[in-house]
Parts: C-alpha cells; sequence; structure tokens
C-alpha cells in the first residue's frame, strides 16, 4: 500500500472518501493501475486544482533500472512541456521512492469508447480523434521522443475529440534515455508493431502502427490480433500482418483517413508512414 502514499505538500483527493474506502478495508480509488506503477489523484496540500501523482508498485519499486526510468520520465516531461503530454508539476523521491505529480488530463482514454460501436464507429467522430491523436505524436516525435507503448489506454482525447494528450512514457526512447534491462516483451502485444515485438526498438513508424492499430480497434469494435496465450499472441505481432484486419477495419472510414491508417499498419517498417497526414 506505500505506493499510495502521496508526496509531502500533497494529499489525496476526497480525502474523506478514501479514508472511508480505509475503514472498509477497501483498496484506495486509483486513475490507473499498471504492471510497474500506479496513478492516483492528490492535490496540492495549500490548495489548488486537482493533479494526478505516479509512483512505482510496492513491487518494483526495489529495481534500480525502474526508478531510473521514472526519473528520466519526469525529466523527459519537463522537457516536453505539455507538448503532446501531461505538463510536469513537481517530481522527486521520498522514503516510498521516487514520485511525479502531473496535471491532470481532462476528457476520457480512447479506450473508453470500447463497447460504444455506435459512437466510436461515427466517421466525423473518427477522423477528429485520428487527426488530434497523431497530432499530439507528431508533437511529441519533434522533440526526437519515441512513445514506444501507444494504446487506447494511452490516448486521452477532450470531450470534443478535438485535442488529443498522449500518457505514460515509462518504455519511451529518446536520446539519453536510460537503458531497459533484457527480458521479456514491456508492452501491449494487441497493438505492437511486429519489429517491437520481434524484440527490435521502437522509432516513430513503430509508434504510428500502434496507433493506428489503437483508433482503428475502437472505431471498428474488432481488434488487431486474437491469440488465446501471451506466447501465441508474441508470435502473431511479429509474424503475421494485420493489414487485412486494417482494410476491414477501416471501411466505413472516409477514404482518406481509411488509406493513411491502413498504411500505418504496414508489416514492414519500410513500408509505413510516421504519421497520417
Amino acid at each position: 500500500m506505500h505506493a499510495l502514499h502521496p508526496p509531502e505538500r500533497f494529499v489525496l483527493v476526497e480525502r474523506q472518501r478514501q479514508r472511508q474506502r480505509q475503514q472498509q478495508q477497501q483498496p484506495p480509488e486509483l486513475a490507473a493501475r499498471s504492471a510497474t506503477a500506479v496513478v492516483f489523484a492528490v492535490k496540492a496540500a495549500a490548495g489548488g486544482a486537482a493533479c494526478v501523482c505516479k509512483r512505482l508498485t510496492a513491487r518494483t519499486e526495489s529495481e534500480a533500472w525502474m526508478r531510473a526510468r521514472l526519473v528520466a520520465e519526469g525529466q523527459l516531461l519537463a522537457r516536453l512541456q505539455g507538448r503532446g503530454a501531461p505538463r510536469l508539476v513537481a517530481s522527486g523521491e521520498d522514503a516510498y521512492g521516487p514520485w511525479l505529480v502531473l496535471e491532470r488530463v481532462d476528457g476520457e482514454p480512447l479506450a473508453a469508447r470500447m463497447g460504444f460501436a455506435e459512437r466510436a464507429a461515427d466517421p466525423a467522430w473518427a477522423a477528429l480523434a485520428a487527426r488530434a491523436a497523431f497530432g499530439a505524436l507528431a508533437q511529441v516525435h519533434a522533440e526526437g521522443v519515441v512513445h514506444g507503448d501507444l494504446s487506447p489506454d494511452n490516448v486521452m482525447l477532450s470531450a470534443d475529440a478535438r485535442e488529443a494528450t498522449l500518457l505514460d512514457f515509462g518504455l519511451s526512447v529518446w536520446p539519453g534515455a536510460p537503458p531497459m534491462p533484457e527480458g521479456p516483451f514491456r508492452g501491449t502485444l494487441l497493438y505492437a508493431a511486429p519489429e517491437v515485438a520481434r524484440g527490435d526498438s521502437p522509432d516513430a513508424r513503430s509508434d504510428a502502427f500502434a496507433l493506428a492499430a489503437s483508433l482503428l480497434h475502437v472505431a471498428s469494435g474488432e481488434p488487431p490480433r486474437t491469440a488465446p496465450t501471451q506466447a501465441a499472441m508474441l508470435l502473431s505481432a511479429g509474424e503475421q500482418s494485420v493489414e487485412p484486419w486494417a482494410r476491414r477495419a477501416a471501411a466505413t472510414l472516409p477514404a482518406a483517413l481509411a488509406a493513411g491508417l491502413v498504411a500505418c499498419c504496414a508489416f514492414e517498417r519500410d513500408a509505413r508512414p510516421p504519421g497520417i497526414d
């Protein structure tokens, strides 16, 4: 539970509700959780707008490379200054490990459209969402940063779908980024580019693949890949093309948008553009 400890000068948002949940032996409310980190709502103790705090989980906080990556993620967000990414409010390290406090991004993740086919398949909405998401990605790429793990959970859209923010830069690649140790695949296999699934380092075209696959999944309701096990999914991601699926998933979209998204889903990295116009 220590991973949910707010940094000094910050308090949990809705602290009374959090206290009630603790008394009822319920876990505190989280904005997000992954295998390596938790994100929860905080605000400055002196008052102010709600933010979110990101910390490593109790399991990963003791791993030196994970700590170094989180510290570096804070430095990266400070450099991006809100361009396509959340704006960093504060960062530091305490007895519970490194932490980041970020401005809260209003809107909903792209994943929130899952299960609402009548909304998700609307071509006008899809065109706005794609333009906003690829615009945010272009801002990040312009700073020499590859996100490395785009998925519907990591793309936040404004209510009108005209603005997008990319979330979770924990697996990102940029000059000077701390290296990641060898080991099992890290990331979201459902949307990973083939070369990334095979162990190659991602680049801008790998990001374009993952973002296009995410958008087409939400727009069509059909996932880019299916497999009974993680091992089978890894094999499928690295060896099988999703281009037939992409053409099918894009069938109801405007022609220019459909063509751009399908091109981003090409199996060969060199056949892909780094984004859509």
